[in-house]
């Protein structure tokens, strides 16, 4: 079973509604064909799945059954846009797929990769029911960096570590993206080789607004998941928890705020694709 450090408390729902095809997936959008049939893995509340909807004929959208109740606010948000007939839920455990071998053209996931115990296993399930892409995009925590530095947002780093960890997760994610692939059978593994498939890893450096991410991490560090395993594990107390929230906001404020970090992405082309 995959562990999200955060879970789907209200603050990462909020900033999970926020996420878009064109904002997580732009590179992969001019790849698409009207023709093409999309399975979005991880799909959480569907706002992702649903912007994909303008591109492609059809999408269906999988989320572990541990979050299954995340999957209300999926159809609800494809009622909204009117989209009941273009798109669809699925509950499911991504590393065994319930499709056949090629049943759609593209595949897809976004910040999955990094919280699953076995990788490799979901990539290669991804890899089994595509006849035509895989795209992955994962974040990469080991370039995450910001400034002004303060230790209690040191901490909160070396915490977030060490909670992915401990629940199975990889949150150094980008930079395995190709040896997770290789490993899976893509591009330079043997079955890879066999399909004729390529393999590209790109990285790039995101940006968020300070404003914006502090109030997420502040909520982050105090309630839902990482909060909750923190404590459980003994990493840190509530009190500790809640003075890194308050250092979030206060940082947040400050003029000089950044952050950044690299996003890589993984695309499999496959022969004929």
């Amino acid at each position: 079973m995959p562990f999200y450090p955060s879970a789907h408390s209200d603050a990462v729902l909020r900033s999970h509604r926020a996420r878009t095809a064109k904002a997580c997936a732009a590179s992969l959008l001019p790849l698409l064909r009207p023709t093409d049939t999309l399975l979005d893995i991880g799909c959480g509340p569907g706002t992702i799945t649903a912007s994909f909807a303008p591109f492609v004929a059809r999408v269906t959208g999988v989320e572990h059954p541990s979050a299954a109740g995340v999957l209300v606010q999926a159809r609800d948000e494809a009622r909204q846009r009117g989209l009941e007939g273009k798109v669809e839920y699925v509950e499911a455990d991504a590393a065994v797929l319930p499709f056949e071998d090629g049943s759609f053209d593209v595949v897809y996931c976004n910040q999955v990769l990094q919280h699953v115990p076995d990788p490799v296993a979901v990539l290669r399930e991804m890899d089994r029911v595509s006849r035509r892409l895989v795209f992955a995009r994962e974040a990469d925590r080991g370039t995450f960096a910001l400034f002004p530095p303060t230790p209690l947002l040191d901490r909160f780093d070396e915490l977030w570590t060490l909670v992915a960890r401990a629940g199975g997760g990889e949150p150094d994610a980008a930079r395995r993206l190709k040896g997770w692939a290789r490993e899976a059978g893509c591009g330079g593994g043997a079955r890879g080789r066999a399909r004729g498939q390529q393999v590209e890893v790109t990285m790039a450096g995101e940006t968020p607004d300070p404003r914006e991410w502090g109030a997420v991490f502040a909520e982050r560090t105090t309630t839902g998941g990482l909060a909750d395993k923190a404590q459980e594990l003994g990493l840190a107390s509530e009190d500790e928890l809640g003075r890194i929230g308050e250092a979030w906001l206060e940082w947040s404020e400050k003029e000089d705020a950044w952050l950044g970090f690299l996003q890589g992405e993984l695309l499999v082309t496959k022969e004929g694709a």
